[in-house]
């Protein structure tokens, strides 16, 4: 399929967000009632945010919900009946950032892989994806290290570029064609100069990345062959409180358990979020811990990130550069923190 390349004026985004709200239901970053940028489903068009930083909730959460139910369980007298819950509601991602749109193709391969998840994968497939390209990089962000940003070359559904005065929009996919096609007489087809413009931008944004990089190659070398002296690891796991935080707002984690609601011979079967920072997440049912200590869920949990290993595997590195956890860890244990610690060899207490 060969992708469509057209520009939309900014006076008329209102009116093709409309047209999309017609469509189906429609997730986007607002102003929450405090000033931060949050994802939220909108009523109107005049909700999303076009220029913001990026919200620290991911919208993973609406592909893969913090209690997500999956199994309907009935008892009607000796007889137990299961079935399956799907949502096949069609919904659209306006304006998520490159980074997130690799954590939504990293969560998706990873539920492709046998054996496969129907109840994520019926969702993920009727999501429409629009990516709004970051031609001015974030504070804390560093998703060139893992090709994540700040603009995409493929995986979305379409990719818009703010021009000044209008928007490019490039197509990936017949999903993309058909939320331009909702009000396709607001586009026309993009001069060269306009996708010289945006290349331009592209290359200008990438030149804007600050000092907080992640060398992943050196530290996936030295985790893939084991050579991280375990004290490293224990040294930094006392520094881990032991929130959960970094897997909550990464949008790549899907550690979860497994929880019954309900009753009286009607239960519901829901995927919870969990973490695997947690002392209890390993915790086998004869009292055992395989990592009761933190060095080792330290260990564990950048082994699955960062190693050859997982990224032969999953066809990337478990990380999309987007920064979060550098907000929210209170014990600095972050990512460019942590492999910076393993290419040095030593962990810098500050």
């Amino acid at each position: 399929m060969q992708p469509l390349v057209l520009t939309i004026a900014k006076r008329d985004i209102a009116q093709w967000v409309g047209a999309l709200l017609e469509s189906g239901k429609v997730i986007a970053p607002v102003r929450g009632p405090c000033g931060e940028a949050a994802f939220c489903r909108i009523e109107s068009p005049e909700e999303p945010l076009w220029e913001f930083e990026n919200p620290l909730a991911p919208p993973k959460q609406f592909l893969l919900p913090q209690t997500d139910p999956i199994v309907a369980i009935r008892r009607n007298g000796g007889v137990t009946t299961v079935a399956p819950i799907y949502d096949d509601a069609p919904r659209i991602l306006l304006n998520v950032r490159p980074c997130d749109v690799r954590g939504i193709a990293f969560l998706t391969r990873m539920h492709e892989m046998e054996p496969a998840d129907a109840s994520y994968l019926r969702r993920r497939a009727n999501f429409t994806l629009i990516a709004l390209a970051c031609h001015v990089p974030c504070r804390l962000g560093f998703c060139v290290c893992s090709d994540s940003g700040p603009f995409l070359s493929g995986g979305y559904d379409v990719q818009l570029t703010d021009l000044g005065e209008r928007y490019l929009a490039e197509t990936g996919s017949e999903k993309g064609e058909a939320a331009i096609g909702h009000a396709s007489g607001l586009f026309r087809p993009a001069s060269e100069e306009e996708v010289a413009q945006r290349q331009r931008l592209e290359t200008v944004a990438r030149g804007r990345f600050g000092d907080q990089t992640c060398h992943f190659a050196s530290a996936m070398r030295r985790i893939s062959t084991r050579r991280v002296d375990d004290a490293l690891w224990e040294q930094m796991g006392d520094w881990c409180l032991e929130c959960g935080g970094c897997n909550f707002i990464c949008p790549t984690c899907y550690c979860f358990s497994v929880k019954d609601r309900g009753g009286d011979g009607r239960w519901t079967r829901c995927r919870m979020w969990d973490s695997c920072q947690y002392g209890a997440f390993t915790l086998e049912a004869s009292g055992h811990n395989p990592r009761a200590q933190r060095g080792e869920r330290m260990k564990r949990r950048f082994f699955h990130k960062v190693s050859a290993q997982y990224y032969v595997r999953d066809g990337a590195t478990g990380c999309v550069g987007c920064g979060r956890c550098i907000k929210v860890c209170l014990g600095g244990t972050d990512m460019p923190a942590v492999v910076a610690a393993i290419r040095r060899r030593a962990w810098h207490e500050q």
